[in-house]
């Protein structure tokens, strides 16, 4: 019986030797196909817009309507970004995780955010944290790639990775 643990253990470690384990080039390769699969590029700069649009429109005191549009958009595309993990790379799932949740977060405080100051800072505090995590991100996937990620919407082909 010994004899016959010791044959599957040994096939085992002699079947997982023969499997090669991902290499910095295939781990880039399967990166890049994930970043143009997603369209991550314009997601972030969407992200960051609609960031920046959440915060105008509470800051010009636009009102309730203005605000729940803007608010809803951001909840929008921060689920839908969401909806592309994982990429890749572990940690950088971990970071984008965090940052699509934390806009989320934001998005849900600018909804109450008119009409209160609790909700106005928790937005900016959630936004500011969404943005940080978005940028660490964005740089760790860059750092896969070995090159900048264009987040400009206005691609003509979605495809960000050269």
């Amino acid at each position: 019986m010994r004899w016959i643990a010791a044959l599957c253990v040994g096939s085992a470690l002699a079947l997982a030797g023969c499997s090669s384990p991902s290499t910095p080039s295939s781990q880039q390769a399967q990166m890049k196909t994930w970043v143009n699969q997603t369209g991550f590029g314009p997601v972030v700069g969407t992200l960051e817009n609609d960031a920046r649009s959440a915060t105008q429109v509470l800051a010009s005191g636009a009102g309730v309507n203005a605000a729940h549009t803007v608010c809803a958009v951001l909840l929008l595309d921060a689920e839908n970004a969401n909806n592309n993990l994982p990429t890749p790379n572990q940690n950088a799932s971990m970071l984008l995780s965090k940052a699509y949740g934390d806009l989320g977060a934001a998005a849900t405080s600018c909804y109450r955010a008119p009409k209160s100051t609790s909700a106005q800072r928790a937005f900016l505090k959630n936004r500011n944290r969404g943005l940080a995590f978005l940028v660490e991100g964005q740089a760790t996937i860059e750092a896969a790639l070995g090159t900048p990620i264009s987040t400009s919407t206005t691609a003509d082909n979605g495809s960000t990775a050269q």
